[in-house]
């Protein structure tokens, strides 16, 4: 039977084994395993080593709950105990612990002060810091920050602190690979998520996506064809997305709304062929011109349907913006496709005005001139033959 002296070599050579295990400013993955009014409990995952943390580095956030998995950086032993960190701050920013922050790229909780012409100064414990604005990232440029508590890594410690230089950046850039790297195991093409504009251009929007940056194509967020997205979306909208493509190699993900919208092409339209219907011209090609058809559709009206000559630019003739009247030649829902005319729309109105001229009595029918032109055309044409 061991006696207590045995017992206690036992312990201290194990308390040895651990101390020797574990080195001032190593990183470990820990698992929580009980948090009380000033300390949460900790175990390391690789050799473990249990320690505490100070309750006062969630004073601003949410405590842990027991059986979360956290990162923790040990500082120190100390009777027995062993003390770790999530983000050095407050009483632990001591000249020691910046010293292994610095080494160890330990994070450091600071205060915002002010900001100068090249950056912010930042309160750290009872020093000052400085992090210049190419070190934020930039989802805090621009914005009031002034008295925020942010997270930084220390980037350079001068001699007896007396300069500091912090990077807000690196804790982003980070947590951004960090996140990264658990959603590669999630995300699959074809899954649905939601994402916040952050920026609207003419080819698409920039979108978060629970901290990664995705395009919607201007073709993937709209049915209409050549659509102002600013007036369709906005700066902070929460939008439903379908994946489209992921590419990790080059951090680019694409999404489309679609799902989500209707799609005009899918009930009945608002107009068949051989109908004859008001547009505004859209766009002018070599081609031909696009014509907008209300808010949904869009149609071409070919060079030779146009009316024009020849050899005559149509940008001569029409103008975007402008109104006219089109006949529908031909809808094709497959390819989304509608073929307009203008001549044929012309010409359908004449021929509707010339017989709504022979159906009436002429002491009582008031006919434009071009109707009784046509009339007498016509006429004409008969004697001939």
């Amino acid at each position: 039977m061991k006696g207590p002296s045995s017992e206690f070599d036992r312990l201290l050579e194990e308390s040895f084994k651990k101390r020797q295990s574990i080195e001032p400013g190593s990183r470990h993955e820990a698992k929580v395993t009980a948090v009380k009014n000033d300390y949460v409990f900790i175990r390391t995952v690789e050799n473990k080593v249990i320690g505490n943390i100070s309750t006062e580095e969630w004073r601003e956030d949410v405590l842990p709950k027991i059986g979360d998995h956290i990162v923790v950086y040990f500082l120190k032993e100390n009777s027995g105990d062993f003390y770790f960190t999530t983000c050095l701050s407050a009483d632990n920013l001591t000249e020691e612990n910046l010293e292994l922050a610095n080494q160890f790229e330990i994070p450091v909780l600071g205060q915002m002060l002010q900001e100068g012409s090249g950056g912010w100064d930042v309160k750290l414990g009872s020093y000052t810091a400085f992090v210049p604005f190419s070190q934020l990232d930039v989802s805090l440029k621009g914005k009031n920050i002034g008295g925020k508590r942010i997270k930084f890594i220390i980037s350079e410690l001068g001699k007896k602190q007396n300069k500091i230089l912090l990077s807000q950046k690196k804790i982003a850039d980070k947590e951004r690979e960090t996140k990264k790297q658990l959603l590669r195991d999630e995300l699959k093409v074809g899954m649905f998520v939601s994402c916040n504009v952050k920026s609207i251009h003419k080819f698409g929007l920039i979108v978060d996506m629970d901290g990664l940056d995705a395009l919607v194509p201007q073709s993937e967020a709209t049915y209409k064809k050549n659509p102002d997205l600013t007036t369709e979306f906005r700066v902070g909208e929460t939008l439903r997305a379908k994946i489209l493509t992921l590419d990790w190699s080059t951090n680019k993900i694409s999404l489309s709304v679609k799902d989500f919208l209707s799609d005009p092409w899918s009930g009945k339209l608002p107009f068949k062929e051989s109908d004859i219907v008001s547009g505004t011209v859209e766009s002018i090609k070599p081609f031909g011109l696009f014509v907008r058809l209300g808010e949904d559709f869009s149609g071409l009206v070919p060079n030779k349907e146009s009316g024009v000559p020849q050899r005559t630019p149509l940008n001569t003739v029409f103008q975007p913006g402008q109104k006219l009247e089109v006949f529908v030649l031909e809808i094709n829902p497959e390819k989304r496709q509608i073929a307009l005319s203008i001549t044929k729309a012309a010409e359908a109105k004449d021929r509707m005005e010339y017989q709504d001229y022979l159906s009436k009595d002429d002491a009582t029918t008031s006919v434009s001139s071009f109707g009784l032109a046509l009339k007498q055309s016509l006429e004409n044409q008969k004697k001939k033959k």
